[in-house]
């Protein structure tokens, strides 16, 4: 006797008591075709569970996107024990989770992180997951948990760090490399958290990267290194304190230096962001981040329209 397991619809038992009564057969079948008849039926009762599945989930209330923009946690909850997908994507391409996050409802968050059949890996169009969005808003504790419960911190493309370093989410970052993150950890065109750092003009947040390991040597695949990154959003001073580390990397004796000895001789510290015209998002009346262009509400990277620089595969 096989037993064949299915995750997600239970077990199912087969044996000859399937294909016999007592010692008569139920139905005589040529010897060459025998071996094909319990494929037939496994298929048959794959395919009916996977129907059954699809339709444990009606299709959720029109009115369950309004619930979630305004934070109406009790209507959520009673419209998931009615039977709604808490997985459900809105028009837009946001997981019901991420749209939670990005209208600041945290009672329907709270709701859905609840639920288990949430997915908390799930990716919307762009490929950003619900750990991404915490880590861009700097919401560790909340981040921690999402962990907990199985998001993942290292995946492949952009990473949870990359997005906290992007606007200088040092709490999160430090949670991120403590449960693991690469700290060199490449984007589809190269790009580096330390690069986000740069981008974001965080003098704090390079000097955290760099402790923990990360390569400023390191290139984008269009060749942008580091001081390229901070020079694109005209943080000049920071740029000049890169330049002057790689100088230093490249002096005698260096490599028996840390990240954080060589920033420092640099004059990288952990005191405030470098002063200047940032070019980055900044919160609007409504609490969200804007750009004049961006691929998100909160992950405001010009080069995401350029199709070739998309962390879209």
């Amino acid at each position: 006797m096989t037993e064949i397991n299915m995750r997600g619809i239970g077990a199912a038992r087969w044996g000859q008591s399937i294909w016999r009564r007592e010692t008569r057969p139920i139905l005589r079948i040529p010897a060459g075709r025998a071996s094909w008849l319990p494929r037939l039926v496994l298929l048959s009762l794959v395919l009916r569970l996977l129907m059954l599945s699809a339709s444990s989930h009606a299709a959720n209330p029109s009115d369950w996107w309004v619930h979630i923009t305004n934070d109406r946690a009790e209507q959520i909850a009673q419209m998931l024990a009615e039977g709604a997908d808490p997985n459900a994507v809105s028009p837009g391409g946001q997981p019901s989770i991420m749209q939670a996050i990005r209208d600041d409802a945290w009672g329907v968050y709270d709701v859905l992180l609840k639920h288990p059949d949430t997915v908390f890996n799930a990716i919307n169009r762009y490929r950003e997951t619900p750990l991404m969005y915490l880590a861009v808003i700097g919401e560790t504790e909340r981040a921690k948990e999402l962990i907990r419960r199985g998001a993942l911190v290292n995946r492949p493309g952009w990473t949870p760090l990359h997005y906290a370093a992007s606007t200088g989410q040092l709490d999160t970052a430090q949670l991120f490399l403590d449960q693991g993150a690469q700290v060199n950890a490449l984007a589809p065109d190269g790009t580096t958290p330390l690069m986000m750092a740069a981008y974001a003009g965080s003098e704090p947040m390079v000097r955290l990267l760099l402790a923990a390991g990360a390569d400023p040597t390191l290139r984008t695949n269009q060749d942008y290194d580091v001081v390229d990154w901070a020079n694109f959003k005209s943080h000049t001073i920071l740029a000049g304190k890169l330049r002057d580390l790689l100088a230093a990397m490249r002096a005698p004796g260096a490599e028996t230096a840390s990240g954080a000895q060589l920033a420092a001789e640099a004059g990288i510290d952990s005191g405030k962001p470098t002063e200047g015209p940032t070019g980055s998002s900044t919160a609007d009346e409504n609490g969200s981040r804007s750009s004049e262009r961006s691929s998100s509400r909160y992950f405001d990277l010009d080069r995401f329209d350029d199709p070739a620089n998309s962390p879209l595969p």
